[in-house]
């Protein structure tokens, strides 16, 4: 059963986020594919919210084209489709870099652990990409320690991978890592080593030259100022099923090195980087299971002694490529059902939003902002998960009016709402509706009130 359990797997990957779209962050992400195929302007002023006061550097311009593509053909079921392939695409990613060091049975049952560490993060973002890419670069540059070769392509890899996320320094920094492990266990001169150095370096030149330029460098400090306010940049807790997966990668891994009569720095090297990446924050703990994984799948098949491990076979790449396709085909079939309609957002208000005045302004819940954006255009919502847009002032005051803190009635004035579309359990609605705020309509566990 060893070659049939990899595309067991595969499946897995591809039809766990088989349901409607719910990610607040993929209704924006479709809106701004939109503007930028009518405006090609990559760094703006918002046009959208209400109360952004930064610079929107687009930094994820080429899967939002590609979501704006398939919404347009297809709605929502289409990008739900959509992630259903880019979830496909990570699983395979991550077992053909498991594969080059472990046998079929091996590579499964790691690629499951990863299943368990990234099924979280599964949702229709730009961050697919960085998880995919980073198993193909982490892939790219062990296979750099075997034969001191480099590669290149990664150059322009990089290049497409700054035009698809902001985490695209990842590739870089894995480079700049493998390449101080190779000097360490001697197998690069220093001269060798500054000739593959230049592999992490030019790429980093790459991604100053796409569509969005230097400015580029500047968008993960913006994000930086407003971390601490953003839930899934804070650290994943003891009990959080995807950091005991990685942390599980973490485990198998030491256990080898204990047994290795040399240390391997370049493995061990890698290991503290992801185990940096998996205790810092949340949403990197996928990532650091990413890059454990081949690490992982290494070290059970010498901890087991398996013996050599042997190519791909006829038989385990036809099954893997035929639970693929059979599985994106079964999403293609259901997605039409599952995801008519969008998983959050006060869609059964949607007749009483398109009779408001466009340009209304709307003191909105952050989680439904890319949900008016999309479904509403004409309006001007308050607050989205575009948090790098917004000052820290500006949510920590948003912060205080959704929970009805002191000074609550300071924010519907400073952003000048003349709405508001909050969830009806809120803990400012009643007192909304105490200072004179009229109800205009109820429904999907939202209300519509009235200044």
């Amino acid at each position: 059963m060893g070659w049939l359990l990899p595309a067991l797997v595969v499946v897995l990957f591809a039809l766990k986020p088989l349901g409607p779209v719910k990610d607040p962050d993929a209704f924006w992400h479709i809106v701004t594919g939109e503007h930028l195929q009518l405006t090609r302007q990559f760094v703006l002023e918002d046009p959208f919210g209400a109360a952004t006061e930064n610079t929107w550097i687009l930094n994820q311009w080429l899967p939002e084209l590609l979501m704006h593509w398939v919404h347009a053909a297809y709605g929502l079921p289409g990008v739900a489709w959509l992630l259903c392939l880019g979830s496909l695409l990570v699983g395979l990613a991550v077992l053909a870099v498991c594969r080059r060091g472990a046998s079929p049975l091996v590579s499964a049952l790691v690629l499951a652990v990863v299943f368990v560490a990234v099924s979280g993060s599964l949702s229709p973002r730009p961050q697919l990409v960085t998880f995919a890419l980073t198993a193909a670069t982490a892939g790219a540059w062990l296979l750099t320690r075997v034969d001191g070769r480099a590669r290149w392509w990664l150059v322009p890899l990089t290049w497409l991978w700054a035009c698809s996320h902001g985490m695209w320094f990842l590739g870089p920094v894995v480079g700049g890592v493998v390449t101080m492990g190779l000097v360490l266990e001697g197998r690069v001169s220093i001269r060798e080593a500054g000739r593959l150095a230049l592999v992490p370096i030019l790429s980093v030149v790459a991604a100053a030259l796409t569509p969005v330029g230097p400015t580029l460098f500047a968008s993960p400090f913006q994000v930086g100022g407003v971390t601490a306010l953003i839930s899934e940049w804070q650290p994943p807790g003891v009990h959080d099923l995807g950091l005991l997966a990685a942390l599980l990668l973490v485990l198998v891994v030491v256990l080898d090195q204990a047994r290795r009569p040399a240390k391997e720095w370049t493995t061990v090297l890698l290991l503290l980087f992801a185990l940096m990446m998996a205790l810092s924050w949340a949403r990197t703990v996928a990532v650091a299971a990413v890059i454990l994984a081949p690490l992982a799948a290494t070290a059970i098949q010498r901890l087991t002694r398996q013996g050599p491990v042997e190519g791909w076979t006829r038989r385990e790449f036809t099954g893997v490529v035929v639970a693929g396709i059979a599985s994106l085909a079964t999403a293609a079939g259901l997605v039409g059902a599952t995801a008519a309609h969008a998983g959050i957002g006060a869609n059964g208000l949607d007749e009483a939003l398109t009779r408001l005045p466009a340009g209304t302004v709307v003191c909105n819940d952050q989680v439904d902002g890319g949900w008016l954006m999309l479904e509403h255009p004409g309006l001007e919502p308050t607050m989205d998960t575009r948090v790098e847009l917004y000052t820290v002032e500006r949510i920590r005051a948003y912060l205080g009016f959704v929970a009805g803190a002191p000074g609550w009635q300071e924010y519907p004035v400073a952003v000048q709402c003349s709405h508001a579309l909050l969830p009806r359990e809120a803990a400012v609605v009643p007192k909304l509706e105490a200072a004179g705020w009229q109800l205009v309509e109820e429904a999907s566990g939202h209300v519509l009130l009235r200044r």
